[in-house]
């Protein structure tokens, strides 16, 4: 029986004959199937290759079919501007058939909530932390809500799994099990993903449904297929921002066009530099303010010869109507990424993806060059989702004991034992982390009862336990507002530093100019002015380390020529062929080369940023100088190249895994996760060099025979 056969009848009535539609897609008859056998699965398919729709048909068809009571379905997505985007298509669907949708994140109001605690809708839309909001809030009865809980549908599946977010997501699929006495259908939803057999596997958690993974046969149904073929690509070399503009206006003129940058610094720069050249342009990223961000989204859906110059904020499948093209200025880190940007364009009938790059550095261009290449011959990244997950743990065990008003520890190790970030961790390591909690008073214990302790109040149940709803932390936030109107948020560390003898303060935000008044600091606002010009601010960030693969792949570039002439402008050919000129003598030495520098020596490992930084402690414990680590090499200033020979040779003896300890601890600047004062000693050491460092790609780089040096024989 075809998929769309089985579905409820009323239904596929709806689907027929008020959609219009004869058949379905082969994803979303494949995922019916799956869904209405009672497995979980991992759907993939492209970018609007109609995911949605194979995962929330099936489910609204087991609503009428088992009779489910509300709330039936959980929908989460990793952003509310998706949450927001999906909201009416849902809804759509879901009232062709007399059910309701409710969404809830951080910007619905308090009465819309508190009328659907009333009154709960069929299926609910939300992001991890709301959820968690949901859990552990004295407002919300989750038990009474989550009764009915059957299925749970992830959103960009990948987004999620391959780092805390997704552990903390993974956790509160166990919680809610646990809370509901189901077994809940799990189903994530993803575009780009290497490994999705892995992701099923993160996503079982204590499930003892079985598992699939959806993806149709075509090479573009996604996974490692993705979006390679068909698709239209120019690569062009720029000098400055302002040279990248001029280009980019000419070719935005009457068209749609979604303008992708790495940083939100970088997007202030580019529309300031747009502006005047005929184009309407908007800024979308996440320190814009939410009414500005949805202005953006609708101007853009509903009008041509208009840019939006965003960050990843629209990378994940937000629906802004037809789009002609898509430009990246330099190069993300990842083909994932490169993926789903270019996966923007071509969705109508006749029109090809695209993407055209404009480069500022010779080093971004051997990197764009490098993710088409791979994106051509189908590679996606892989997944790896955190396993013992410790400062996770101590999250949960915090939240659980808020949720619960208090709880023993035996009752912790049964909700969590299951979830798929505390693979491995042993019930010993939970008491020590417990222990180390009360210790430390993050935890206060009476009569065999775990409560928050004194510290703990301190440090996280600030604003309602705002601590406590995300698992992640961000750098101190101004408001900035002018008038009523709320304009977005800078960092609070970028006004302070401000020399208020320079002048009053302008910066730019939102791609308009701003002049600081008043700051009330305790308040967490900044009131401010139009102004005629202002510098772009700063914003905290961590800078791009680059994947293994990506760097080799930037090495296979410099060394054999392929399909990139056609892409190339004629400076970026020009500047390819001086880098390969320039590297050319280096990489005839060999597949690691080490370099001797009129100051030192340079070991060109393209090994990526994780491996080269652990790399370069065990050069130091060997030289006694230090070795600066880059994605493509590390270099020492001082060291011969005969001591660099002899300290390479001796790293396959090293003890990396005690290494990567001790150097993770000088490496780290600040805390690499605020549940980081809750951990014991050794779990502290292994989760900052599991953050900062990568023992296993250095034991692989190191099983080759030791490079030869320049002159060597």
């Amino acid at each position: 029986m075809a998929g769309l056969d089985r579905l409820h009848p009323h239904l596929r009535d709806r689907i027929v004959n008020e959609l219009g539609w004869r058949s379905l897609r082969p994803v979303q008859e494949l995922t019916i199937d799956a869904v209405l056998d009672g497995a979980n699965a991992v759907v993939l398919a492209p970018t609007a290759g109609g995911k949605t729709e194979a995962a929330i048909f099936p489910l609204l068809s087991r609503i009428l079919t088992e009779d489910l009571a509300p709330v039936s379905v959980l929908y989460v997505c990793p952003i509310r501007a998706l949450l927001n985007n999906q909201e009416e298509r849902l809804g759509s669907y879901a009232r062709m058939v007399g059910l309701e949708v409710f969404k809830w994140h951080g910007d619905v109001s308090e009465s819309k909530k508190r009328s659907f605690r009333k009154t709960p809708a069929h299926v609910l839309m939300t992001t991890p932390e709301s959820l968690e909001v949901m859990l552990i809030s004295e407002r919300t009865d989750a038990q009474a809500l989550f009764k009915g809980l059957s299925a749970v549908v992830i959103d960009e599946v990948h987004a999620f799994a391959g780092d805390d977010r997704g552990a903390h997501l993974a956790c509160l699929l166990e919680r809610l099990g646990v809370l509901c006495g189901t077994d809940l259908q799990r189903i994530g939803l993803s575009a780009t993903v290497g490994n999705p057999k892995r992701i099923g596997q993160w996503l079982q958690g204590s499930s003892a449904r079985p598992s699939k993974v959806v993806q149709p046969t075509t090479r573009s149904a996604g996974g490692r297929g993705g979006r390679g073929e068909g698709s239209r690509l120019a690569i062009n070399l720029s000098t400055d921002v302002e040279d990248a503009a001029k280009s980019m206006a000419k070719q935005a003129k009457n068209k749609k066009t979604l303008i992708f940058v790495e940083s939100r610094s970088a997007a202030e720069k580019v529309g300031e530099a747009l502006e005047g050249r005929g184009v309407e342009v908007f800024i979308h990223h996440s320190s814009v303010s939410r009414a500005d961000r949805t202005q953006a989204e609708e101007r853009f859906a509903d009008s041509n010869n208009t840019a939006i110059v965003a960050t990843s904020t629209m990378e994940l499948g937000i629906d802004v109507g037809d789009l002609d093209q898509v430009i990246q200025l330099d190069a993300p880190s990842s083909v994932a990424s490169f993926l789903q940007r270019m996966g923007r364009t071509g969705r109508r009938a006749n029109t090809t993806s695209n993407c055209t790059f404009y480069c500022l550095s010779p080093e971004s261009l051997l990197q764009s060059i490098a993710l088409a290449r791979l994106a051509k011959a189908g590679w996606v990244e892989d997944v790896r989702p955190p396993e013992r997950a410790m400062h996770v743990l101590a999250h949960q065990v915090m939240a659980l004991v808020l949720q619960e008003r208090g709880l023993s520890r035996h009752r912790l190790w049964r909700q969590l034992e299951h979830a798929a970030p505390f693979a491995g961790v042993t019930q010993d390591e939970l008491q020590e982390l417990v222990q180390t909690m009360l210790e430390r008073e993050i935890l206060y214990q009476s009569d065999g009862v775990l409560t928050l302790g004194r510290k703990g109040e301190q440090r996280y149940g600030k604003k309602h336990f705002f601590e406590l709803y995300a698992v992640f932390s961000a750098p101190p936030a101004l408001r900035v507002v002018h008038g009523s109107e709320e304009v977005g948020f800078i960092q609070a560390s970028f006004v302070s530093m401000h020399d208020q003898r320079e002048g009053p303060l302008c910066f730019r935000l939102g791609g308009r100019p701003w002049e600081v008044g008043l700051v009330d600091f305790p308040k967490g606002v900044a009131y401010v002015k139009p102004a005629q010009a202002g510098r772009v601010p700063s914003w905290l960030g961590v800078s791009g380390t680059l994947s293994t693969k990506l760097c080799q792949a930037m090495r296979h570039v410099l060394q054999k020529p392929g399909e990139e002439a056609g892409w190339l402008s004629r400076p970026a050919a020009l500047e390819l062929e001086s880098l390969r000129a320039t590297y050319a003598p280096v990489l005839e030495l060999g597949p690691l080369p080490l370099e001797e520098l009129d100051e030192g020596v340079q070991w060109h490992t393209f090994a990526g940023g994780a491996v080269n930084r652990l790399l370069a402690a065990g050069l130091a414990s060997k030289t006694g100088t230090k070795w600066v680590a880059g994605n493509l090499s590390v270099k020492a200033t001082g060291v011969t190249l005969l001591v660099a020979r002899e300290a390479i040779s001796a790293l396959p003896s090293l003890a990396w895994a005690e290494l990567a300890v001790d150097a993770a601890r000088h490496m780290a600047r600040g805390q690499v996760s605020k549940f980081q004062p809750c951990l014991p000693a050794g779990a502290e050491d292994r989760l900052l060099a599991g953050k900062l460092l990568d023992v296993e790609g250095v034991l692989i780089l190191l099983s080759p025979s030791p490079p030869r040096g320049k002159g060597s024989g």
